[in-house]
């Protein structure tokens, strides 16, 4: 009986060591097939470019780079490898999570860890340094003349994707300096500009009140990035990239007629697009307020040198002549911008243009000034 036993005892013995023999074969063969393993530096810097590179499993076709809750890209395997390439615009200690994914697109396997990233943020800050410090710009590389070097600014503003593939936004280009303006600050803007463009108003009889309306309605009252990197109130581009008197707006949505390349695409569809060669984001830089004002109604308005590319200047003999006849000045200030969006000064049209434009010119009173 106690024979037996024994006889029991040990067979039973083999067979628990078989099936661990088994269990560790399949397991390697499961961990051969899906498999993923990633190494990187455990700490960087901000702005500091972080490699992260894989082995994986016969299985992984590609892999998805994850930091927090946000996407980072993805990378393809080749012969069960791939290599990742990310710089972090913020500091803070950061959760990864890294996914691998089969060629019939299932989630196979999953890997996590966590990466210190140190030092001064660079996504939402713009710091313009002068050409005499270490760059032109920390996060928005923009291109200056040597002789017309950018103003400085601590102004905060919120990322695009190309300052921070994280959090960063296309429409974020657009925007205003973080917090600005105040309601104090949109009314010392205009009366800032009021006696430039009543100056102008009275040399060419054009409406200092559109004028006025459309420095705050395209640039933010003085706080968009075209304002504050390049005195640029209006939106006036200069297409083809003269860099001696331009600024490069980068990160903004693609106007080139769909032509401008596309490093990478976000999760929620925002674009990275290739800043080196695109035509369509340089904008003109002006000396001052005043340049840039000047600039608007003699050459964009009156096409008095033919140095901006479409003539308006029909629009404003047609004021004038509005003006002449006994029509309302309100109403041929409204006339005169609605041609002008209408024209194709924005690609929205007429009437949207005019309601926006006009609306400031209501709000603030600014007719009293034409």
């Amino acid at each position: 009986m106690n024979a037996i036993l024994k006889l029991s005892r040990g067979g039973l013995t083999g067979v628990l060591c078989l099936l661990v023999v088994m269990l560790l074969a399949f397991s390697y063969q499961k961990l051969k097939k899906i498999g993923l393993n990633v190494e990187y530096t455990p700490t960087a810097s901000v702005g500091e470019e972080v490699k992260f590179l894989f082995i994986t499993g016969d299985n992984v076709h590609r892999i998805k780079i994850f930091s927090d809750k946000g996407s980072l890209g993805t990378t393809k395997t080749v012969q069960n490898k791939a290599e990742f390439s990310f710089t972090f615009g913020f500091p803070s200690n950061k959760k990864l999570r890294f996914v691998g994914i089969s060629p019939t697109n299932d989630t196979v396997s999953i890997a996590y860890g966590e990466i210190a990233i140190t030092g001064k943020s660079l996504g939402s800050t713009v710091v313009i340094q002068n050409e005499s410090q270490s760059s032109a710009s920390i996060n928005n590389e923009l291109t200056v003349s040597n002789n017309n070097p950018l103003p400085t600014t601590n102004l905060r503003f919120n990322p695009t994707p190309f300052e921070d593939p994280f959090l960063g936004k296309n429409q974020n280009v657009y925007g205003t300096a973080i917090g600005h303006p105040t309601q104090d600050e949109a009314k010392a803007f205009l009366e800032d500009i009021k006696p430039i463009a009543v100056e102008l108003s009275r040399k060419y009889q054009i409406p200092a009140s559109v004028v006025m309306a459309m420095a705050a309605v395209e640039s933010g009252y003085g706080f968009s990035r075209n304002a504050i990197f390049a005195n640029n109130f209006f939106g006036i581009k200069q297409w083809w990239g003269n860099e001696n008197n331009a600024f490069q707006l980068k990160g903004q949505p693609d106007e080139y007629e769909g032509n401008v390349a596309i490093l990478k695409y976000s999760d929620d569809g925002q674009i990275i697009y290739d800043e080196n060669r695109r035509p369509d984001n340089w904008y003109k830089r002006f000396n001052s307020r005043r340049e840039c004002i000047e600039f608007l109604v003699e050459e964009v308005f009156l096409h008095k040198t033919g140095a901006w590319k479409r003539d308006y200047s029909d629009i404003a003999k047609f004021y004038r002549g509005q003006l002449s006849v006994g029509v309302g000045k309100y109403s041929a200030a409204y006339t005169f911008i609605y041609s002008v969006g209408e024209r194709g000064y924005t690609h929205k049209g007429g009437k949207f243009y005019a309601d926006r434009v006009m609306k400031v010119v209501d709000r603030y009173g600014l007719s009293e000034n034409d």
